[in-house]
């Protein structure tokens, strides 16, 4: 009776481990697929851009605290971060700065927040 006890748990562990590989294997497959699926995404977004040859960019540095990025050339814009004093943002070199609530607005990423957004000009200067 021992024997079978012992034969019977054994193969119960076995099927509980088999099983857990097999989920365990379900998430890797889940995760991949929604890597692919990024990338995917991601090509058909850079397809509608022109070739990265001819696109130069510029860095800038923020020159003020508290300078707000915007999600559009707008005072009415919303905030997506703060950048500070001493900030780096790229733009696009001939990139087209836009005049808007009395301002000048500049197009740039913030490697802080990972976004592209608006900032006015006034706020940052071009590094040398």
């Amino acid at each position: 009776m021992l024997k079978k006890l012992v034969s019977f748990s054994f193969m119960i562990s076995a099927m509980l481990l088999l099983t857990q590989g097999a989920f365990a294997a379900e998430n890797i497959y889940s995760s991949e697929n929604t890597h692919q699926q990024v990338q995917t995404e991601n090509r058909e977004v850079l397809a509608g851009l022109e070739p990265s040859s001819t696109a130069r960019s510029s860095t800038y540095v923020v020159t003020a605290d508290g300078v707000r990025l915007r999600s559009t050339h707008s005072l009415s814009g919303t905030v997506l971060g703060l950048l500070y004093n001493g900030d780096l943002v790229n733009a696009q070199t001939g990139g087209t700065d836009v005049t808007a609530d009395g301002y000048v607005w500049k197009n740039v990423y913030s490697y802080n927040h990972g976004v592209w957004g608006w900032i006015v000009v006034d706020y940052i200067e071009e590094a040398g």
